[in-house]
This record gives structure tokens, sequence and C-alpha cells, in this order.
């Protein structure tokens, strides 16, 4: 037979939803919050009125406009469709159906939105004190009191500094949390002061937190062999490697070293069988951080910073390939890989040999005779900036590539790519000013006109200063048009009449910004 062991139970605490019939529980309702809305409106006549308020209520607090002459007309429709329908009075069919008409003009799509607020409610039940607690919840309580941290409803901000003792604890106990789905601490500066010791969080504890470790009971007892076991099984469901990369960011960052340990073996796996160079660019980002602010945490990665090396190198091999023949969205998505892929490996400071072998590369993706205009002009832009293209040879390159001879949607492209992010450096460089002035010049009026929105998104980048100072390196301080430059021949006095007011035209907007 069995072995005799000890064991203890306990309640958990009821949620709107999971006593819906169509979240699993068996013995459930179809709608608990429309049983709560009978429940309370029992032995009153106007329990059909009260629900469409509701219905008002959240509607409005979503920013609708309702009516108290649409909820007349619902109220007078739900009555009548309880009579076609031979029923003694309105139920939830009859008045889904009139606020559906009434209240959301036909649109059924709009009821979908407020569905499941009205339906299921958001209420959590409560656990009687003198209830054993679950051990999740106990060795919560446990943590709380070393952290010195008091669970509050209202939100409240805290400052953790990662080279306290007190403070690496408090910040590990939110990671693993976090981790299990419990959400009591949000970082407020997530991506924006990663390079300081120092963390910010923001505070508030939710009653149905309580409901959330008791599920993840079946991973562990305790915070942290829970927060173990749910990221191994985690790991072990993901499909890419960007996925399993944020996955062992996130185990080295709550301190769990049985997730770590097994994330990286499944990492490792996941590099020597992974081709797909996209996969790869946004696994770097991640893996980078964990290696250059690793200290913060006491972190262990000499066998990261192998591994990344090795991504490096393959994505810079990779990359020459994906950058062929894709399509707008395609390019996009790996532009904006590469630009923080290329940050990330700036980031780290690796082996010269392993940065030899992105920027070949990026000069591999830039001398493809099929790569995608966009994302050779970032490639450029990649290896202007890390000094690997001289600033004569990037000047000779953009007139080259927006030379009249190129196909204007190339041209387009290789401009983006290119400028997107560095529009400031039209305001130093003569050179690539010269070359993009000279390919603006060369477009016909149709094709000026639809290139606008590019030239926009471009520009958008720079703040009112910066635009000042690109139009005042154009037009001079005086923001007079250049000499050199006449009226076409057969414009007439409206062409005159529009030069002379565009370098006006153009101060305003720069300063308005």
């Amino acid at each position: 037979g069995l072995v005799r062991r000890k064991s203890m139970m306990t309640w958990a605490p009821w949620t709107g939803p999971r006593l819906a019939l169509g979240f699993g529980y068996g013995a459930g309702v179809v709608a608990p919050g429309w049983c709560k809305h009978l429940w309370q409106t029992r032995g009153q006549g106007d329990a059909s009125v009260l629900w469409l308020a509701k219905i008002a209520a959240v509607l409005r607090a979503k920013g609708h406009l309702v009516s108290t002459a649409s909820l007349i007309e619902a109220e007078r429709l739900a009555r009548t469709l309880a009579v076609i329908r031979e029923r003694p009075k309105p139920g939830f069919e009859e008045l889904r159906d009139a606020a559906i008409a009434a209240l959301f003009n036909g649109e059924a799509l709009l009821w979908a939105l407020v569905e499941a607020e009205l339906l299921l409610g958001a209420d959590v039940g409560e656990i009687p004190p003198d209830t054993p607690l679950a051990p999740l919840i106990e060795d919560l309580q446990r943590n709380q009191k070393a952290a010195r941290l008091k669970p509050e409803a209202l939100e409240r901000e805290l400052s953790v500094d990662l080279r306290s003792d007190s403070g690496l604890f408090r910040s590990t106990l939110l990671h693993r949390l976090s981790v299990l789905g419990v959400h009591w601490g949000k970082l407020t500066d997530s991506g924006r002061s990663r390079g300081t010791f120092r963390e910010r969080w923001m505070l508030s504890w939710e009653p149905e937190y309580a409901v959330r470790l008791v599920e993840n009971l079946v991973y562990g007892p305790t915070i942290e062999k829970a927060a173990n076991g749910r990221l191994i099984q985690m790991i072990g469901a993901a499909t890419s490697l960007d996925a399993m990369a944020a996955l062992v960011q996130g185990a080295i960052t709550a301190n769990l070293s049985e997730a770590s340990i097994a994330g990286l073996a499944a990492l490792e796996e996941r590099a020597a069988r992974s081709s797909e160079c996209l996969e790869i660019l946004t696994s770097v980002p991640p893996l980078a951080d964990i290696i250059r602010y690793g200290e913060a945490r006491k972190t262990e990665t000499a066998r990261l910073s192998g591994l990344l090396e090795r991504l490096i190198v393959e994505g810079g091999i990779a990359l020459a390939y994906a950058a062929r023949d894709l399509d707008a969205q395609a390019s996009t998505t790996l532009v904006g890989a590469m630009r923080k892929a290329d940050e990330a490996i700036s980031l780290v400071e690796p082996e010269q040999d392993v940065l030899d072998a992105w920027r070949n590369g990026l000069a591999a993706v830039l001398d493809g005779s099929r790569s995608t205009a966009l994302v050779a002009g970032c490639a450029a832009h990649l290896l202007y900036e890390a000094g690997h293209l001289s600033a004569d040879a990037a000047t000779g390159l953009i007139a080259r590539r927006l030379s009249p001879g190129t196909p204007v949607t190339e041209a387009a492209g290789f401009f983006e790519g290119f400028f997107s992010t560095a529009g400031q450096r039209l305001i130093y460089d003569e050179g690539l000013r010269g070359a993009v002035d000279a390919w603006l010049a060369s477009l016909d009026e149709d094709a000026f006109i639809a290139h606008l929105p590019l030239l926009r998104r471009v520009f958008s980048h720079l703040d009112s200063m910066e635009r000042r100072r690109l139009i005042e390196a154009v037009l001079g301080r005086a923001a007079r048009l250049p000499a050199g430059l006449t009226p076409t021949p057969d414009g007439g006095e409206a062409w005159r009449r529009h030069l002379e007011r565009l370098g006006p035209l153009l101060m305003s907007e720069a300063g308005n910004g």
C-alpha cells in the first residue's frame, strides 16, 4: 500500500472567472456576474433596469456615450422581446439583445468588449483567518517579513539598491513573484537605467494574487522552488531562440540557479541547431544585458559569454542571406533586430575576431546585389558609426545609391535605412547633405510628393532645435533659398511665390517642434 504521509489541507479563495463553466469548472455557471446580480436583486421588480444601468456604467467608463433615452428604449425593447418569446419577464438573452440594438447601435462586437467584465466580474473570495495557509502563501509571508515589505492595495514606489544585501533580497523576491504571475511589483524604469545598481518598483497588492500563488503549488512549496519549476517548464515549451534567451535572462535576474542551468543547456542546444538569422539576432540583447550588468547581481557569466560570441558569429554569417529579397514588413523587422543586436554587441565589447565577424556580415549585406535596400542602408549606417566606413566612402556610397539611375523605391529604402536613426548627421556632414540634396532635386514632382511621408519619418527623430539647425545648414542662417536655385522656366509666377514663402514656412514649422 501507499506510505502514510502527513498532509495539510487549505482553502483557495474563489474568483468570478473560476466559477464560470467556460473556465473548466464542471459545476460552474455560464455567467457568474449575472447570477450575482440576480441574487442581489432578488425580490425586486427592477432587476432588468439595474442590469441595463450596469451596462451603461461600464460603457461610460470606457469612454462611450450612453443617453438616458437609449436606456429607456433598451428596457422597453427587452420587455417586448420577453413577450414575443413567451417569457414572464426579460432574462439575460433579452437584455443582451436589447442592449446591442439600443446601446451598441447594433454592433455585436462592442458587446464583446464589456461581456467579460459584466458576466464574469473580478470578485475574489476570502479565506477565514483560522484556516491553515497554503505553503506558498506562508513562504511569501516569511519573505515579506524578512524584506520588510507590507502588502498594500494602494500603489507606492520602492527604490532598491542592488549593492546592499537587503536591496538585492527585495529585488530577487519581486522578480521571482513576477515569474509566478504575481505582479506585486512592476519595474518603472525597465530598460532605461539598466547600467546602474538601482531599480525602481511600483508596488500594489491585489487579493487575487493569493489565488495565483495557490495555483503555482504544482511547481513547488516555496517561492524559489515554484519559480524554478515554472521557468523550467516554460523553457521546455519555448519554441524559439529569442524566447529562450528572454527566459534565461529572467532566471538569472531572479537568482534561480536550477532554471538558469536548465535554460543555458537548452539555449546551447537550440543555438547549435538554429540557422534563422532573425531568431539569432533577437536573442543577443537579453544575453548581452546579463553579461554587461551581471556584476550587480554577482552573476557568473563565463559560460554565457562563450555562447553569446557563438551567436554573434553565426548571426554575422547568416545576415547576408537573410537580407535577400525581403518584403517591407520583413525588412523592417530585420532592421530593428540588427540595430538592437549591434547596440548589444557594442555594449559587451567582445573579442576582436568576434567583432570582425559581425562587421564582415554587415559589409556582405552592403555589397550583396540581392540585399533589400532598407537593410543595406541600415548596414551602411552601422558600419559608418563604427568607423569601418569613412566619411568620404559614405558620401560616395550614398551618392551612388541615390543616383538618378537607381529606381526611386530602392533609393528611398536605402535612404530610410541609413538616416532613420541618424538624421542629425545631415546637420554636420556637408558631403552626406549634398548627396541627399542632389537626390531630392532629381525627383520629379509626383515622386517627391510620394516620398514626403518617408522624409517626415526620417526627420521625426530630430527635436525642434536640430530641425532648425538643419534648415540653417541647408538654407543659411537667413533662411533664404540658395542663390543658384531658380524657378522652373515654365513654372510661371506661382512657382516664384511658392519659393519665396518656402523658407519662412519651414522656419515656422521648426519653431513649432
